[in-house]
């Protein structure tokens, strides 16, 4: 915490500077040196993690602070006994948000990183049970999530924002409405849309109790009453036809609103990013990537919830 002090306390100085010296070259040099870096590095890592130049550095000592003091295997082990971890248990901790201690270099960094994930753990172990509810391995989800990361990230962003503000009428919808035929189509261009975003094609199933397995089409489900005691598989192929996940939903998982408050919590997840962006000037990229996903994802679970969101309200209108 006293190094985020100084370190606003030094961003609030620059950001009152017009003309600017960085470090001697030579001195520099030797700092990278000692962490093993190229030039590059040095400047990619000041630009992600607190938005600067080195140009915007006056001193060698100024830049020694920003970065921090490099990881070694005494303050590790004395930051693992600090928190009372293992080392097993840190990489646990990591893995949970797709990362290792050797996406670190600066212990103060990872010191931060462990208090704040460790904040967060309960809210990632009961992701990782709803994921296994529905069927979803850890290989899977990281193949889908691969597949994520190779699409232009900029423009999947404003797709995802259009698309979630046209759900969210849906989500908003009282418990005892009913779709309008327009509002049905309304939802399948929705389901389309995002689809043609993420660049994935889905194809759906009604699996009976003898493991039969029917075609269906999204039009045709948010359209039926109820699924008469069948699952729903849904198959994710990408463009190239490749499967990258199959999903089972049950009658009662569709029926109520459970998909849509787990696919709500999953895609909140991405509001962890925010506070860890506020804590670090900037968020880390591997973090940040990884709970986009898990936003993008949680939008995902949410549209498949709103198949069945409606059925009761269609088989109580009936009777």
């Amino acid at each position: 915490m006293k190094k985020l002090l100084l370190i606003t306390g030094l961003l609030l100085l620059f950001g009152f500077q017009t003309v600017h010296a960085a470090p001697p070259e030579s001195e520099v040099n030797s700092l990278l040196e000692d962490l093993g870096w190229t030039e590059e590095e040095l400047t990619t890592y000041l630009k992600e993690t607190y938005d600067l130049t080195l140009e915007e550095i006056e001193t060698t000592e100024e830049l020694t602070l920003l970065l921090g003091t490099p990881i070694t295997p005494e303050n590790l082990e004395q930051l693992l006994t600090d928190y009372e971890l293992t080392r097993p248990e840190l990489d646990v901790l990591l893995s949970e948000f797709g990362e290792t201690v050797e996406d670190y270099v600066f212990i103060e960094d990872l010191d931060l990183a462990i208090s704040f994930y460790s904040d967060h753990d309960s809210e990632i172990s009961e992701i990782e049970d709803f994921l296994a509810l529905i069927g979803l391995t850890d290989e899977e989800v990281e193949t889908l999530f691969t597949h994520f990361m190779e699409l232009d990230q900029e423009k999947l962003e404003q797709q995802m924002e259009e698309i979630v503000a046209r759900l969210d009428p849906f989500l908003a919808m009282d418990g005892m409405e009913e779709l309008t035929p327009a509002q049905e189509d309304e939802l399948v261009t929705i389901l389309q849309n995002m689809m043609t975003a993420l660049q994935l094609k889905p194809q759906f199933y009604l699996k009976d109790n003898n493991g039969v397995e029917t075609a269906v089409t999204f039009k045709e489900l948010i359209s039926m009453d109820e699924l008469y005691g069948n699952q729903l598989v849904i198959n994710l192929y990408n463009t190239s036809g490749e499967l990258l996940l199959d999903m089972q939903f049950s009658e009662d998982m569709l029926s109520s609103e459970f998909l849509i408050e787990s696919g709500i919590e999953f895609a909140e997840l991405g509001d962890i990013a925010g506070e860890l962006t506020a804590l670090q000037h900037n968020r880390l990229p591997d973090t940040a990537s990884s709970l986009w996903l898990n936003m993008l994802l949680g939008v995902l679970i949410i549209a498949v919830g709103l198949i069945g969101f409606f059925y009761p309200k269609r088989t109580i209108k009936e009777q």
